[in-house]
């Protein structure tokens, strides 16, 4: 049984009636701005990774700039600029996370149906997503009802996306956007004596202890 619901975790994927980056909302805890832990039932929006959270029987987002950080199942995330991103390393100078978001270019180019372009077919989606859950909705979206839903929807193609969070900045992990804001010299002097591969967040890590240092 185990095995089958690992197995149905891996091959699950957000739709226009379910963009969730999670297949249930999952018990977590969430910790404030101001310090205070709540614990209760989240999952994370795709559209602008938001956090959302079950209220008896309706979900709604929670403003995000009065979340610190979260911990949905086994997984972390922060929030880095209002986006929550799942922490994929981290040491006392900062984190390097991980944010999913719709991939919009992909979802424009799909096939569209006779009589409709796809960039109609793209925005129709995503504007069918912008009210789910949101706390500023006339209507809130019933839980169950979402639920019940989620495997009528269209598949929502995703973007995964590495940044270096350290010193109150949020850094997309490349190359040239480091070199942004930092010294260049020094920075390129830095990666030649390390070689820092850009896809592994445990090698990123040493940019995470560069930054602290130089900027």
């Amino acid at each position: 049984m185990l095995a089958a619901l690992q197995a149905s975790a891996q091959h699950y994927a957000p739709t226009t009636t379910w963009p969730y980056l999670y297949p249930d909302f999952t018990q977590g805890e969430l910790l404030t701005q101001d310090g205070k832990s709540i614990k209760t039932e989240l999952n994370v929006h795709v559209l602008r990774a938001t956090l959302h959270y079950i209220d008896g029987d309706f979900i709604k987002e929670l403003a995000p700039g009065t979340i610190f950080s979260a911990s949905i199942g086994g997984d972390t995330y922060i929030n880095a600029g209002g986006r929550m991103m799942k922490v994929l390393a981290r040491n006392d100078n900062g984190y390097v996370a991980e944010c999913s978001e719709v991939d919009i270019v992909k979802l424009n180019s799909t096939d569209a149906a006779y009589g409709s372009s796809s960039t109609t077919l793209g925005t129709m989606s995503l504007s069918s997503l912008e009210g789910i859950g949101a706390t500023n909705s006339s209507t809130n979206i019933n839980h169950m009802e979402l639920k019940n839903s989620k495997e009528n929807g269209k598949t929502l193609p995703l973007i995964t996306k590495k940044y270096i969070f350290v010193n109150r900045m949020c850094i997309y992990a490349t190359k040239r956007d480091v070199l942004e804001v930092v010294e260049p010299a020094g920075f390129k002097a830095f990666l030649k004596a390390n070689k820092v591969k850009w896809n592994d967040p445990q090698s990123l890590l040493s940019v995470v202890d560069y930054l602290a240092e130089n900027k």
